[in-house]
């Protein structure tokens, strides 16, 4: 579907995927909450070709279906940044996360996190929005964060992630070889009881599927593509130490490295169906100078 952004509306024009739908059909689908949708009807906030029309209609092929989406306010203090926008739409806007960066502040009036560095970028492209990142990365990890520009879609968003149909894929450097090139851990995760920042494999622990496959290497380190079905907190570390091979510059499933001052892992890719148009839309993100050098 062909779809823009107009003051706070989003603008869409319904094609032969959606047409036969009902309105409310269409809300379910872009899963909006029975208060949602509740709201819209309430505040008359949406129209079918200008006019205002019940949510039991039947959608049209090419008719124009007005909702109001956005919200309005930057709740983030703005901190000046070079950051470095990889995608963006009238939907999303996709970062690549530097490291040594946390993703938000625990309280508001604090700074020097990513969503402080987004709030800037907003105000330097006349974009008056909240800042609603998607998913987290960890201090040290780079690579690309999702941002949620349309208030009205973050649920459908959220749910994609939940139901790991926005596909995630890591590079890592690890000390050492895979015992094969290509490699599947599922195996459980849990807190380790002796730990409280560390997470282990575990009977008890919740499932983790994660595919591993050799990239390059160069002397007695790899690099490796890390692909996750499930979204467990630490699961490539924890499942790459399982291996005993842990990611270099690890500290906590680790040790230092003379060759990186971080742990060396880069969220390069995510990979997903976009709700409007269906297309499918593939973001990668290069590795970073840390972890590149290290293979010259």
């Amino acid at each position: 579907m062909h779809y823009h952004k107009e003051k706070n509306h989003l603008v869409i024009e319904i094609d032969e995927r959606i047409q036969g739908m009902t309105l409310l059909e269409f809300f379910h689908y872009l899963h909006l909450s029975k208060k949602t949708i509740h709201l819209l009807r309430q505040n008359k906030d949406y129209t079918l070709n200008n006019t205002y029309v019940d949510y039991q209609t039947i959608l049209k092929d090419k008719d124009i279906l007005s909702i109001k989406a956005y919200e309005q306010g930057r709740d983030f203090i703005e901190e000046e940044s070079s950051l470095e926008i990889i995608y963006e739409d009238d939907l999303l806007c996709v970062v690549n996360k530097p490291s040594n960066l946390i993703i938000h502040p625990d309280d508001k009036s604090k700074m020097n996190t990513l969503c402080n560095y987004m709030s800037y970028y907003y105000q330097q492209s006349y974009q008056d929005l909240p800042i609603r990142y998607l998913h987290r990365l960890d201090r040290d990890t780079t690579g690309l964060v999702m941002f949620c520009k349309c208030a009205l879609l973050q649920p459908y968003f959220d749910a994609l992630i939940a139901s790991k149909e926005i596909k995630k894929t890591y590079l890592a450097i690890i000390q050492g070889h895979l015992p094969k090139r290509e490699i599947t851990i599922d195996l459980p995760i849990g807190q380790d009881r002796h730990s409280k920042n560390k997470m282990c494999i575990s009977k008890t622990g919740k499932d983790a599927l994660t595919h591993f496959k050799e990239i390059k290497t160069k002397g007695n380190y790899t690099l490796v593509k890390c692909q996750i079905e499930t979204g467990r907190k630490h699961q490539i570390r924890v499942h790459l130490n399982h291996l005993h091979h842990p990611i270099i510059g690890d500290t906590l499933y680790g040790k230092t490295s003379s060759m990186i001052k971080r742990m060396a892992l880069h969220a390069y890719c995510l990979e997903f169906i976009h709700p409007l148009t269906y297309q499918t839309i593939k973001i990668e993100c290069l590795l970073p100078f840390d972890m590149e050098k290290i293979f010259k």
